[in-house]
């Protein structure tokens, strides 16, 4: 590998292949360190690519870490479970990929940007019997040790005056419309603030200035929340940015950000060297 290079390894789940179900993953140059980040990108739940995320790939494998970047089916020809489905099934792929590489990971972390932290947030919230996970998976499944949410949700229900797109959009992963009130019921479930509890892992939300879509009202009562139950929660306003601000590492905005980030890995390994 070249200075300054990447280089990506893509698993697709099936065979035959099947549409963004797939995974990138980027080696570490040189030693790899103690710790692996799992990406999860954003686009309302029915657009976006995993190399959104490769900028972030590139710059932290040049630092040590295993990186991953999953695709998911977007809505509406699939709903959020089944993207959720997607997403597990791909982490897995990554944490099968690092143990026929025998790496030890102590910090195993998920990222995701609006959409994409929904389902980061579900991913290290729910448990692996709620996430559907086969039998012969359930020895090599790891619960992530923490999660990043990057101006995303912490929940679907319902709230007055909500973004005209928004509500579109989370309408169509959920299948239904929020005047259906039999299912009320399925919006609940697909919220990450109804999923925390005593095992929850840590969590950093970024949440951006100017955001249009999720309040930062409800990401504060899950953070709370995350709180009094004795897990360990941040929330950290970037200061000029707007919704989708952190996909690329060029701006100030987006080096203040980065530069947070990469404190708050720092702080986690230091707990789990003692």
């Amino acid at each position: 590998m070249g200075a300054g290079s990447m280089e990506l390894t893509t698993l697709y789940l099936d065979q035959p292949i099947v549409w963004k179900r797939v995974v990138d993953i980027a080696a570490p140059y040189g030693t790899a360190g103690p710790t692996a980040l799992f990406y999860i990108h954003g686009g309302g739940w029915n657009s976006g690519n995993r190399d959104l995320f490769h900028y972030h790939l590139e710059h932290f494998s040049s630092r040590g870490y295993w990186c991953a970047s999953a695709g998911y089916r977007p809505a509406p020809e699939v709903n959020w479970k089944q993207q959720l489905t997607d997403v597990t099934g791909a982490y897995l792929a990554f944490l099968r990929h690092l143990e026929r590489r025998q790496e030890t990971v102590r910090n195993m972390i998920v990222l995701g940007s609006s959409a994409g932290a929904h389902l980061a947030s579900l991913l290290a919230l729910v448990s692996p019997e709620a996430l559907d996970i086969a039998q012969k998976d359930r020895d090599l499944w790891r619960k992530p040790d923490a999660c990043v949410s990057i101006n995303g949700p912490a929940t679907l229900e319902e709230w007055p005056d909500m973004n005209a797109d928004i509500r579109g959009s989370i309408e169509q992963t959920i299948g239904y419309p929020y005047d259906v009130l039999d299912r009320t019921d399925m919006f609940a479930q697909a919220s990450p603030v109804n999923h925390v509890g005593r095992d929850s892992p840590s969590f950093l939300f970024l949440l951006a200035e100017r955001e249009y879509f999720f309040p930062h009202a409800h990401i504060h009562l899950m953070s709370e929340k995350i709180r009094s139950y004795g897990g360990e929660s941040e929330a950290v306003l970037i200061e000029g940015t707007e919704h989708g601000f952190f996909y690329r590492l060029e701006t100030p905005e987006q080096q203040r950000a980065l530069g947070l980030l990469e404190a708050w890995f720092d702080r986690r390994k230091e707990k789990k060297m003692k």
